[in-house]
């Protein structure tokens, strides 16, 4: 398409244009209507750009180029998308408020309710003005369905959330509004901030937005977690103790025929939980491998195991229950035919007692003691599970503690990890660049204590979009071995597809002299990635800087 002809194009065409192959460089008007999209920022009149773009014109780093255009300019349509909502649902105060309570005064002067005796009059008040909000949302949540042609449930949540943003957090709609923050930073600036008190909210979203232009949803919700736990350290260890006791258990349906088992509870409990799955997958599997030999099947997965594992212990339960029906309602008791009892006594190995049955497992009894695998990047669990500075472990400052794996909380859960754990690890920062610079060696050998160093230093994969840990990753060398270069300044965790698509050549791992850059050479594009925020400065020092 000519970009003097109007836009009057298909997805088809679009996609058709899309996958063609890019030419080593792109067509003058094409390239020049993406610079005029860059330097319009974002709107209308971006889009009107873009839209003119022949995308098969464009050579695969002007690709890169329209693809980051595009998505500034949905993430201001999301801001949009919500200020358009919040136009139709309106606010819940002000005017809406005022509107509500004429409706409801002049059904009560009808109704001549201002003859009752004043207790009555004062409950049918009460009640007629419940009903009519009620009414007004259910109008419009079904206006809201009705307009964008989804469930009246799914509107319902959209109006919550479209209102949310608008009267509590607009500045995470300016965030969108730039460009930066798209739906799934709205959605976790959201979810954070919900039960945090207005007045902190504020707080917290200066902390996190001078970094909107580079943070992902991940890398957002961190940096949020750690200014409340900074800024509402009290709040969040209320919230912690209340939300403790809220466990349960969900399903939800997925296609063909299959459906997902969603336990939620502590991260304490449910990381203990996993742990255990797969240790006993593992034990399970190896016993099922040696009973077949050369015949064990190949495709028998580690993840079908678990589900059998969990399967297996809760029918023995179940049968348990059924014989132990007569005693199974006696809480108070714990004697072995109490089930509640027997449940939670680990030292016991009756039938009643989940453990027993696991470690009595057929195929263990059978083939006797087996040879398992250690699981690459594994831990012992008696270790601090905690990254602090010293001052907040002694009580003389009150910095966030991080928790791999989970995340930021406030500093006196931190304290309480490492009071309860019997060995702590030592990971030194460097004060002025925040940069880890060594890991305690008194517990692993010098091979190892490289491997621990560099994991927990970057945290996670350094391709700056990734989440997968560090311990579960690979090292990488930047610049490939010599004999001589395996130090930390050389290495960088890269998760497994990450570290093929290094070696295969698709992306260059270098430094810029202030970031790890990953390079694609297909595309010739540069990205930077940024460090964790557990090696940002310490609130307080940021806001004295």
């Amino acid at each position: 398409m000519h970009p003097s002809e109007p836009a009057d194009t298909t997805a088809h065409t679009a996609i058709s244009a899309a996958l063609a192959r890019p030419p080593s460089t792109s067509s003058t008007p094409d390239r020049r209507l993406l610079d005029l999209a860059d330097e319009s920022g974002v709107g209308g009149r971006a889009l009107a750009l873009l839209e003119r773009i022949d995308i098969a014109s464009l050579d695969a780093h002007d690709r890169v180029r329209f693809l980051r255009s595009v998505s500034a300019q949905a993430a201001w349509f999301e801001a949009f998308s919500t200020v358009a909502l919040a136009a139709v649902c309106g606010p819940t105060t002000g005017w809406v408020e005022d509107d509500v309570e004429e409706q409801v005064t002049a059904e009560l002067h009808e109704a001549r309710v201002d003859k009752a005796p004043s207790g009555e009059r004062l409950r049918i008040e009460t009640e007629a003005r419940s009903e009519a909000w009620e009414t007004r949302e259910r109008a419009i949540a079904l206006e809201v369905s009705l307009a964008t042609r989804v469930s009246t449930r799914t509107a319902g949540r959209r109006v919550e959330s479209s209102r949310f943003l608008a009267e509590e957090i607009p500045e995470a709609l300016d965030a969108a509004w730039s460009g930066h923050w798209g739906y799934g930073h709205l959605r976790v600036a959201e979810k954070e901030l919900a039960d945090v008190p207005a007045e902190i909210r504020a707080e917290v979203l200066a902390d996190v937005l001078p970094h909107a232009a580079t943070d992902h949803p991940r890398r957002l919700t961190d940096r949020l977690r750690k200014s409340i736990a900074r800024r509402d350290a009290d709040g969040v260890i209320e919230r912690t103790r209340d939300k403790a006791a809220q466990r349960d258990v969900g399903m939800w349906t997925l296609a063909d025929g299959q459906s997902r088992l969603a336990i939620t509870g502590p991260h304490e409990l449910i990381v203990g939980i996993h742990r255990d799955v797969l240790e006993v997958a593992r034990i399970r599997k190896a016993a099922m491998d040696a009973a077949e030999g050369e015949h064990a099947s190949e495709d028998r997965r580690i993840g079908a195991v678990r589900v059998d594992v969990i399967r297996e212990a809760v029918a023995r339960l179940i049968a348990t229950a059924r014989t132990l029906a007569g005693t199974i309602h006696s809480p108070d008791e714990t004697h072995a035919g109490n089930l509640a009892g027997t449940i939670h006594s680990p030292d016991e190995t009756h039938a009643g007692n989940l453990a027993g049955t696991i470690h009595t497992d057929p195929w263990l009894a059978a083939h006797g003691e087996i040879s398992i695998p250690a699981v690459p990047g594994s831990r012992p669990s008696a270790d601090a599970a905690v990254v602090i500075d010293v001052a907040t472990a002694l009580g003389m400052a009150e910095e966030p503690g991080f928790i791999p794996g989970y995340g930021w909380v406030p500093a006196a859960l931190g304290r309480e990890i490492l009071a309860a754990a019997p060995r702590w690890r030592r990971w030194l920062v460097d004060d002025s660049s925040r940069q880890l610079i060594e890991v305690g060696k008194s517990r692993y050998r010098p091979s190892q204590a490289l491997r621990d160093l560099v994991a927990a230093r970057d945290i996670t994969c350094t391709a700056d979009t990734c989440n997968r840990p560090a311990t579960q990753s690979q090292l990488d060398h930047a610049i490939d071995f010599d004999g001589h270069n395996t130090t930390t300044d050389n290495l960088h965790a890269a998760c497994g597809p990450d570290h093929l698509a290094v070696t295969a050549g698709y992306f260059v791992v270098g430094d810029d002299g202030r970031h790890l850059t990953w390079t694609s050479t297909t595309s010739d594009t540069t990205y930077p990635s940024h460090p964790h925020p557990l090696y940002d400065l310490p609130i307080t020092d940021q806001e004295s800087a």
